[in-house]
């Protein structure tokens, strides 16, 4: 029987090298790769399957370049292979398992120079297959037109005839009320409470806190973050992802639709740049440039051309904007907003090679919201120093395996001190480049687990973790625990805010800092 190896040599045989988008050399790197991290012949055949499949598609299209490929043409590749081959159904497990390879395979082009990113496979990935529904992207599909719903919930505008508007402006309005109050009592209840509060303190920043009197801005705003950007600890999922998937069967038809609508939100920075009539403006994505149309908001013509405005816009079915925040800016202050996100983005793609402004957005939309109001109101020249993206970083390859040990260690035991998920997939990248970058001996996983913990506390600025009280609860000695942690602190060269090891708290006080 062939092994994996022999199935991708016969593949390219039969196919002219020269008209293929993908490289042998590149698919046989990466299942090598995969190889030394454990994966059997077994799996690496159905890796090399999906590429294989993927690859039929490249030819079939006459495609030329992977860095040119957009959502539409992933979506059009999706229908493609449902339609060509048989073991390929259009479900959402067999799409997102076929994501998912496609995921780890330009990773590893990333790593290896070989493609700039990544960033229209994700938003494929998202908007195909990250519902409860498969979503094919069509050109009908596209949504020129933009309604909004205010922060009283009481305005809608859709793509419906006008003589419809009002009826169904009341018919929307009031199942958002009632989807609204669900999603409250959900959120509002004590398994979440320190969520809710962590939030809290991303939402606040470092040296803010909660206004002692009811302020309905406030609220408005936090619920906005809460439901749209937050990050649940337990699940690294959006509480609105979150509830779709676990209280979808309470919602009636019209609820699940506009909790549909919700999840294809996209935290935008925008301003007015043009009046086209009484009713509508012309609105500019700060970042993209791209345009759009929205309903005028009440503000006089001088005003409105100086505002910066952010929140959350989508364009999924029936259009909507959520709770929009707007501040007084001047062009040029406009365009320093732009380059400090611009230079956080490529702080974040450090951690995240490939990584562009949409997952940045996705990840840090808070440091978004934070950056603009510290250089609005501190009136700093720059938020983040350029150290940052200077430091000089050891180059991590392959070369040792990782003890697996420590790294379920860590997952077993994170939680109960207050990190998240996606913290621990960071905790675990640091012990795995420790473990590329030397040799380690390991006796007592809990001492490295420990010393993992603590010093990804250093460099996130969190004072949460004592070792000494660590120690006890592990049953290991403080001393080891301090000896291990300068081991990681030496070989890893780490310093506080490591790009490479930043998580939402780290970020949010490295923009704080003095």
């Amino acid at each position: 029987m062939k092994n994996v190896y022999d199935q991708v040599q016969a593949f390219y045989e039969q196919h002219d090298a020269e008209g293929l988008v993908i490289f042998q050399e590149w698919v046989e790197g990466f299942l090598r790769q995969k190889a030394w991290q454990g994966i059997k012949d077994k799996e690496l055949q159905d890796l090399w399957h999906s590429l294989a499949m993927f690859i039929a598609y490249l030819i079939h299209s006459d495609h030329e370049d992977l860095d040119d490929m957009d959502a539409q043409e992933y979506s059009l590749a999706i229908e493609w292979l449902s339609d060509q081959m048989d073991d390929f159904q259009l479900s959402l497990g067999t799409v997102r398992q076929f994501f998912c390879v496609l995921s780890d395979f330009y990773q590893y082009l990333i790593s290896r120079k070989i493609l700039v990113g990544m960033e229209e496979l994700k938003n494929a990935a998202r908007i195909i297959a990250g519902g409860n529904k498969i979503v094919l992207i069509r050109p009908e599909f596209s949504g020129d037109e933009l309604g909004m719903f205010d922060t009283d919930l009481a305005t809608v505008f859709s793509k419906y005839p006008t003589d419809a508007t009002d009826a169904l402006s009341k018919q929307i309005s009031e199942t958002v009320e009632r989807l609204m109050a669900k999603l409250g009592n959900c959120f509002q209840q004590e398994n979440f409470n320190e969520d809710f509060d962590r939030a809290l303190y991303l939402y606040t920043g470092p040296f803010d806190s909660v206004p002692a009197d009811e302020q309905d801005e406030f609220w408005l705003g936090f619920w906005d973050y809460f439901l749209f950007d937050y990050h649940l600890l337990q699940s690294d999922r959006t509480p609105l992802a979150y509830f779709d998937i676990a209280h979808r069967d309470s919602l009636n038809v019209d609820e699940r639709e506009i909790l549909h609508n919700l999840l294809y939100a996209e935290f935008t920075v925008f301003y007015i740049s043009r009046v086209l009539n009484q009713d509508w403006v012309e609105c500019v994505n700060l970042f993209t440039g791209k345009t759009f149309q929205l309903p005028c908001p009440d503000f006089d013509y001088k005003t409105l051309k100086r505002l910066l405005f952010f929140g959350h816009i989508f364009s999924q079915g029936m259009v909507m904007i959520n709770y929009v925040t707007s501040i007084e800016v001047s062009a040029n202050l406009r365009r320093r907003i732009k380059d400090e996100v611009v230079r956080q983005t490529a702080i974040f793609a450090i951690q995240n090679p490939g990584a562009g402004l949409s997952d940045f957005f996705v990840r840090h939309a808070q440091v978004v919201r934070h950056t603009i109001d510290v250089l609005v109101t501190l009136a700093k020249v720059n938020v983040i120093s350029a150290d940052q993206l200077e430091q000089e970083l050891p180059q991590v390859e392959e070369k040792h395996a990782v003890h697996q040990g420590v790294h379920d260690f860590i997952a077993s035991i994170a939680f109960q001190y207050g990190f998240s998920l996606f913290d621990i997939g960071l905790i675990q990248k640091m012990w795995y480049d420790f473990c590329q970058l030397t040799k380690v001996t390991v006796r007592k996983p809990a001492v490295w687990a420990a010393a993992l913990l603590y010093a990804y506390s250093q460099v996130n600025g969190s004072r949460n973790i004592v070792v000494e009280n660590l120690a006890r609860d592990l049953g290991v000695a403080a001393s080891s625990v301090h000896t291990n942690r300068s081991k990681l602190f030496t070989v890893l060269r780490l310093k506080k805010f490591d790009p490479r090891y930043l998580n939402e708290e780290g970020f949010i006080f490295l923009i704080f800092m003095p």
